[in-house]
């Protein structure tokens, strides 16, 4: 088995493992929206692997798009779909957070569960908040500062320095982003980084986005908030 080959084998067991986990929590399966009614007709899931995230929203009717900057994340994604719900209206595209190919206000929700500390913060958000109608909702789950330093703790317990030393960079990028309002590019930092809820009102500031409260399965290491577009 080439090197290729050996990778791509393991991201899709990546993904079904994470389609498997999301089949197996009932509680995943309903909408979790706060607060007054959101009436869902098109929806987009931001980095979204399988799209497992789409499936309560496509049960009720929804039009569903997902997008990831992996062309593999569409295939294996399409698969699972014929495969567990062939019926329902799912789309995937490739294509990044930081410049999502779709029009002002198209969409009534986005979520984005796994990919904010992987982007440009502040352009992802901007694009999100500009797809995303008046009314409508953002589903965003953050790394936490808290994450980064249990898998700092974790590297060195477990004796893995690549996987401590990877903690402690994302760790610095991240302070250097919460103090100087400025996200690391690369080069000894990188652009990987924590949000944290003080920063992220910062970053949406300007965008119509507010944020509502902390959804369910909120987590001090993982949180999730529903943002709502208000103008």
């Amino acid at each position: 088995m080439t090197a290729a080959s050996h990778s791509e084998s393991e991201y899709r067991a990546y993904i079904e493992s994470e389609w498997r986990l999301f089949a197996d929590d009932p509680i995943r399966h309903q909408p979790g929206i706060l607060g007054q009614a959101l009436v869902v007709r098109r929806a987009l899931d931001v980095g979204c692997g399988g799209g497992q995230e789409m499936i309560p929203f496509a049960l009720r009717g929804a039009a569903c798009v997902g997008i990831d900057i992996s062309p593999e994340s569409g295939r294996y994604g399409r698969e699972l779909f014929q495969r567990h719900h062939p019926t329902l209206r799912v789309a995937f595209v490739t294509g990044s957070a930081e410049s999502l190919p779709f029009g002002d206000r198209a969409f009534d929700l986005v979520v984005c569960r796994v990919a904010i500390p992987y982007t440009n913060n502040r352009l992802a958000l901007r694009e999100m908040a500009r797809v995303v109608r008046p009314g409508g909702v953002l589903i965003l789950k953050l790394h936490h500062a808290r994450y980064y330093v249990r898998k700092l703790v974790d590297g060195i317990r477990s004796r893995s320095p690549l996987f401590a030393i990877h903690a402690a960079r994302v760790l610095a990028s991240g302070a250097i982003f919460q103090a100087l309002g400025r996200q690391p590019r690369g080069g000894l930092l990188l652009k990987e980084c924590y949000l944290t809820e003080s920063v992220l009102r910062r970053e949406v500031r300007g965008s119509g986005l507010s944020i509502e409260g902390e959804l369910p399965d909120s987590n001090p290491l993982t949180p999730s908030y529903q943002l709502r577009k208000t103008g």
